[in-house]
């Protein structure tokens, strides 16, 4: 339920929500979204920025170093959803990024 207030928050004010958090990021932990939080994200997607539709960013993860994947994330790897990773200053994926 928190989940879904916090995605719907200020739907009139709020055009991208940036989110950086999720299921843990170990390599093992496969999670996603429960009903009442996708059930936000496909209300928002239509009715946010006055039905332009709202925009997520979410971060890719930082379990790299454990080999961890963005793909068994259920919030980055959700349709609804923008995954961005990281890069290190020589243009390379970080070592924390997952693929």
């Amino acid at each position: 339920y928190m989940e879904a207030m916090a995605l719907s928050y200020m739907p009139d004010k709020i055009a991208i929500y940036s989110n950086s958090w999720g299921p843990a990021d170990d390599g093992r932990t496969m999670e996603g979204p429960g009903r009442v939080t996708m059930t936000a994200f496909e209300q928002m997607i239509v009715r946010g920025r006055n039905g332009k539709g709202s925009i997520y960013v979410w971060a890719g993860g930082n379990g790299g170093a454990a080999n961890d994947n963005g793909n068994y994330d259920g919030y980055a790897n959700n349709r609804f959803t923008i995954a961005v990773g990281a890069i290190a200053h020589d243009g390379k994926r970080a070592y924390y990024s997952e693929p």
